[in-house]
């Protein structure tokens, strides 16, 4: 299964990459628009970025999950600006996530 940390460094295919369980903790999937503020909160910190919104669906004997996760791929180079860069995902997620909270 994946891990349940809202935002978390990983290896992606070229280098590293930053997960947003996007899913798992606002029960939808991120908006175009969600997206769109996310590419321009990261241009402020890099000079170009790629973001990826898939759903995920694991499968086990006992088990069935879809999951949103958003991937931001780090351009190399940018290893260094990591913990920068989860705080400002972090940031994002948690907005995101709050504006769009139903709750009574």
């Amino acid at each position: 299964m994946t891990d349940s940390t809202l935002v978390f460094p990983s290896e992606g295919t070229a280098g590293s990459r930053l997960v947003v369980n996007f899913g798992v903790h606002s029960g939808r999937e991120a908006t175009e628009a969600e997206i769109y503020r996310l590419a321009q909160s990261l241009l402020e910190e890099l000079d170009a970025v790629e973001i990826v919104a898939e759903r995920r669906f694991e499968f086990a004997p006992d088990v069935e999950a879809t999951v949103h996760q958003v991937y931001i791929e780090l351009p190399l180079g940018a290893k260094a600006l990591e913990d920068r860069l989860v705080t400002v995902v972090q940031a994002w997620a948690e907005d995101a996530i709050d504006e769009r909270r139903l709750t009574p």
